[in-house]
């Protein structure tokens, strides 16, 4: 028998200070929920990481604390990815912006055909090239359309907010979100304040979006002292996406192409998954150990309690 644990704890809020400003944080793998109706999310790959998809739910058994629960639903809900990624076009990004457009040609042949993506521009504000869309004619259009902005600066924490508020708002959210922003380390243009960034992080959170960034540095700004490193690095941390840092323009080409590669194999992973309806046991321990096991060998089990499996996943 196979067996995956997902250990648990009551929730907990981190704080995490970035630049004098606090992101609230919490791992949804670490929640415990007081429901006696519980739901997990499992992907089930087998050794080469190919999601099994005949799984059936006597196959499946969720255990507290080392005792069998009551499986009440066990079905395949099948939410794919869903990028939007955010092009700095600002004037320390001038030089960079051929290899973006060139990066999102390779990142857009490496996903899957079916994953909506969405592009804007942020110099000066937040403006749609193309809005989410699987139709890779018109997403190409877009790039045509990414040019620079001369003698701006970029409004990335602000085209973060309005994302995060998008999402809130999308009360019919049946896609994993993934964001992607190419940025460059010129003047951050953003009038947000510090009770929005902290919004906006939970919001991230809450609704299982993931944030890479791969951050350019030109020369012409502040380097490694940019805004955008910090904000970058604690959503990295806080939505278990990632931050990538690089002085030659061709990144973007090179980390664009692995990224989608990565993004491609999560999307697989949870446009696949099992979302298994348990009730707990009658009396739980504060702090169970939950565990998810399997009748049948050969296989892998993902556990996570929304369902959002991160594209680069932990090295064990």
């Amino acid at each position: 028998m196979t067996r995956s644990t997902l250990r648990s704890h009551p929730i907990t809020d981190r704080l995490l200070a970035v630049l004098g400003v606090i992101a609230a944080s919490f791992w949804l793998s670490n929640q415990v929920v007081q429901a006696q109706e519980q739901v997990l999310y499992l992907s089930i790959v087998d050794s080469s990481g190919t999601p099994i998809t005949d799984v059936d739910e006597n196959e499946i058994v969720v255990q507290w604390d080392g005792e069998d629960t009551e499986t009440l639903e066990f079905e395949q809900p099948g939410w794919p990815l869903r990028v939007t990624v955010f092009i700095d076009n600002s004037n320390a990004a001038i030089p960079a912006v051929p290899q973006m457009r060139e990066g999102l040609r390779a990142f857009l042949t490496e996903l899957p055909g079916e994953v909506e993506v969405g592009l804007a521009t942020i110099a000066g504000r937040a403006q749609w090239v193309a809005e989410h869309t699987a139709d890779r004619a018109e997403l190409e259009r877009g790039i045509g359309l990414i040019v620079p902005n001369t003698g701006s600066s970029a409004d990335f924490l602000d085209a973060l907010i309005e994302e995060g508020g998008r999402l809130d708002d999308d009360n019919d959210r049946e896609y994993y979100p993934v964001i992607v922003m190419l940025s460059a380390d010129g003047v951050e243009g953003s009038s947000s304040q510090q009770g929005r960034f902290d919004e906006m992080v939970n919001r991230m959170i809450m609704n299982s979006a993931e944030v890479h960034t791969l951050f350019f540095v030109s020369g012409q700004g502040s380097g490694a002292a940019a805004i955008q490193v910090q904000i970058g690095e604690a959503l990295a941390q806080n939505t278990r996406g990632s931050f990538e840092r690089f002085a030659a323009a061709s990144g973007f080409v090179n980390l664009l192409t692995e990224l989608a590669r990565d993004l491609a194999n999560k999307h697989r992973m949870v446009s696949n998954q099992y979302r298994v309806t348990y009730r707990q046991p009658r009396n739980p321990s504060a702090q169970p150990a939950i565990g998810v096991a399997t009748t049948r060998d050969g296989l892998n089990l993902i556990p996570t309690l929304d369902g959002n499996v991160p594209a680069r996943m932990p090295q064990p």
